[in-house]
């Protein structure tokens, strides 16, 4: 779910909000530690952990590839 619907913008988005807010996490366990704790605390637009997995977005370990290149897309991509 990386590309073409607008659970996907919106999962990009929360990665990006989560990346600015936390700009000394630069290292993938960081980041997750980041993302995991703006999930829990609802600090994007409400969204907890069942609903950044609805849109796509999985804290599992086994979908830590899926997580890494969703990273990767908000950080390359121009988000307009």
């Amino acid at each position: 779910m990386l590309e073409g619907g607008d659970g996907d913008c919106v999962a990009l988005e929360f990665v990006r909000f989560v990346l600015r807010q936390n700009p000394n996490a630069t290292d993938f366990v960081s980041r997750y530690d980041a993302l995991t704790r703006a999930a829990s605390a609802r600090a994007f637009n409400d969204l907890g952990y069942r609903e950044l997995a609805e849109l796509g977005v999985s804290f599992s370990l086994s979908a830590t590839g899926h997580l890494e290149e969703m990273i990767r897309q908000a950080t390359t991509q121009d988000p307009t």
